[in-house]
């Protein structure tokens, strides 16, 4: 799997490129959470890349080789396995998510090219130094659900380790039984703080599975450089809260 190592690119113009440099890439958060021991959902990388600035000035050429590998091996319609960007989740996955029982066809990646929350993101990451972007295969875990929701949770992890812990869908709450489980996923957050440069805090989303196994997801930013409080307001974050 190809990492991303900040030591590699040059001086961060801002804090803000120094952070999404550092928490956008799932690829380097699957290594690390490989090296602190943290159980992941399970990706598969695509062997072949594109310019971040081709795609965003409309060349799509360097797409097709991903657009070919993602199709062939995904076996779309499937249901058994989703598609994502090395940078973000596509918006028919996000939408799908957050209105539960609808049908989803998620498409091609070229079919999702247009796509704004991606086309943002992109056009973001490659100012902060992120030249490449490709797409990742993963199974579609069943995850344990209250409400017709999955729980899922988001953690953030400031730069001197404190954190704060909130569900992840706002359309619900959680009741108390979960606690426990959004104090593991603070616990596994916590475990990914020495392998992020100290400069930076981050965010780390988890799901529990129908087995009622803790999940690393993905990995982000912070509030103040476009991470999703979710359930928190953004001075919560750092204090030690846990909202579900």
């Amino acid at each position: 799997m190809q990492k991303i190592l900040p030591e590699h690119r040059a001086e961060a113009s801002s804090s803000k490129d120094e952070t999404l440099f550092a928490t956008v890439a799932l690829n380097d958060w699957l290594i690390r959470c490989q090296e602190a021991g943290i159980p992941t959902v399970p990706a598969t990388m695509c062997p072949f890349t594109a310019s971040s600035t081709a795609i965003l000035q409309g060349h799509h050429d360097e797409l097709k080789a991903i657009d070919h590998w993602t199709s062939e091996n995904l076996n779309i319609g499937s249901g058994s396995a989703i598609w994502r960007w090395t940078l973000c989740a596509p918006i028919t996955i996000k939408a799908a998510m957050s209105h539960p029982g609808l049908p989803v066809r998620l498409g091609t990646p070229l079919e999702n090219i247009q796509d704004k929350r991606f086309q943002s993101i992109l056009a973001a990451c490659s100012k902060a130094g992120i030249s490449t972007v490709t797409t990742v295969i993963r199974p579609w875990i069943q995850a344990a659900t209250e409400s017709d929701f999955p729980v899922e949770f988001r953690v953030f992890v400031t730069q001197s380790g404190t954190t704060s812990t909130t569900s992840y869908y706002t359309e619900r709450r959680l009741s108390k039984k979960w606690l426990a489980y959004a104090k593991k996923a603070s616990s596994l957050a916590k475990l990914l703080r020495p392998l992020v440069p100290e400069r930076v805090s981050y965010s780390a989303d988890f799901l529990v599975t129908k087995n009622m196994q803790v999940l690393f997801l993905e990995g982000g930013p912070p509030p103040e450089f476009g991470g999703d409080p979710c359930l928190l307001s953004p001075s919560e974050i750092g204090n030690g809260r846990v909202c579900i």
